[in-house]
């Protein structure tokens, strides 16, 4: 006669048992196997670094510096901002601008200019917590485009309606 051990308490029962002697264990039902715990280590480990990566790229966009140059020989501005591992410029041609927008009520700022090209890009020329209104009207004479003003619902007035 061959002998089997039960895998719930250990005890030797014969192999043409159907149950433990002394456990109940049913011998015909199947045994669910455990689950690895390495994939959701895996996955913390995943989620981790995921947002480790975008706290980094947050942080390093942040320490930034920007300068605008206006070209009056060629007619263009260029805009340079400076990261903490790159430098990144863009030229604006004045005959590329489609207008100057004065904005108020923004944020993190409450004043703040933008330059708008004809493509729909938007350029921030200055930001400021008091009136930029001068700013943007020498602005908008340099460049010879439209001044708009806008709240920050979003409505706008062309330049000279209050």
């Amino acid at each position: 006669m061959s002998i089997r051990v039960c895998p719930n308490c250990g005890i030797e029962v014969p192999q043409i048992a159907n149950l433990c002697k002394s456990c109940f264990h049913d011998f015909k039902a199947v045994v669910a196997k455990g689950r690895s715990p390495l994939f959701p280590i895996v996955l913390l480990a995943l989620g981790c670094a995921i947002v480790s990566a975008a706290a980094f790229g947050y942080i390093q966009d942040q320490n930034k510096t920007s300068k605008i140059s206006i070209d009056s020989e060629t007619q263009s501005m260029v805009f340079t901002t400076r990261y903490a591992t790159r430098t990144e410029a863009d030229r604006v041609y004045f005959k590329d601008i489609a207008s100057v927008e004065y904005i108020s009520n923004t944020r993190p700022r409450p004043f703040q200019v933008d330059v708008v090209t004809s493509r729909g890009d938007r350029f921030v020329y200055k930001q400021a917590d008091q009136p930029l209104d001068v700013q943007a009207r020498k602005l908008a004479e340099l460049t010879g485009r439209p001044l708009i003003e806008r709240d920050e619902s979003g409505a706008s007035k062309p330049d000279g309606l209050k």
